[in-house]
Order: structure tokens, then C-alpha cells, then sequence
């Protein structure tokens, strides 16, 4: 089993990061403030959270829920979701 040092977990959180970013922007029409803001204070409602899960579907090959992104509102949080089901092979 190949140990995953803390450089690749950097690398792989980064580039979740960029992911769901993207999403944010494509789904808000706009960039957020920065990584850290929920995404209801960002204008995301119940509506545009539908297309924001497709989005981040298509993207990462992670599909996550609602209830998902409540319980991880910020870009970070939501990144660091899709690492770990990656690595739980939760990928579709």
C-alpha cells in the first residue's frame, strides 16, 4: 500500500479546490470572496444548489447531496468532502 504524504494531500486538496470554485462561480456568476464563505451567504439558495451538485458531479466524478452541503457550506469544506469520498472510492 503506497503511504500519501502530506505534499500529495495538498496537491489533491487544491485541486478539489479549483473544482468546486469553479462550480461556485459557474453556479453564482460570480468568483466568491474566498474559500471560507458559506454558500448561502454567497447568494446560493435551494434552487441553484440543484445545478451547483451537478456541476461539482461533472466535474470531480463525486456525487454529493444537499444535506452534503449544508453540512459542508464553504469551498474548502466542500473540497475536502469530495478528497475523502475519492478515497473511499465513492467516485461514479
Amino acid at each position: 500500500m503506497t503511504r500519501v504524504t502530506s505534499s500529495q494531500d495538498s496537491d489533491v486538496l487544491v485541486r478539489e479546490i479549483g473544482i468546486v470554485r469553479s462550480a461556485w462561480r459557474d453556479t453564482l456568476g460570480y468568483d466568491t470572496p474566498d474559500d471560507d464563505t458559506s454558500f448561502f451567504d454567497a447568494g446560493g439558495d435551494s434552487f441553484v444548489l440543484i445545478s451547483l451538485i451537478g456541476k461539482i458531479a461533472k466535474s470531480s466524478g463525486v456525487t454529493i447531496k444537499a444535506v452534503d452541503v449544508l453540512r459542508a457550506p464553504t469551498i474548502r469544506k466542500q473540497a475536502a468532502l469530495i478528497s475523502q469520498l475519492k478515497g473511499d472510492g465513492q467516485v461514479d
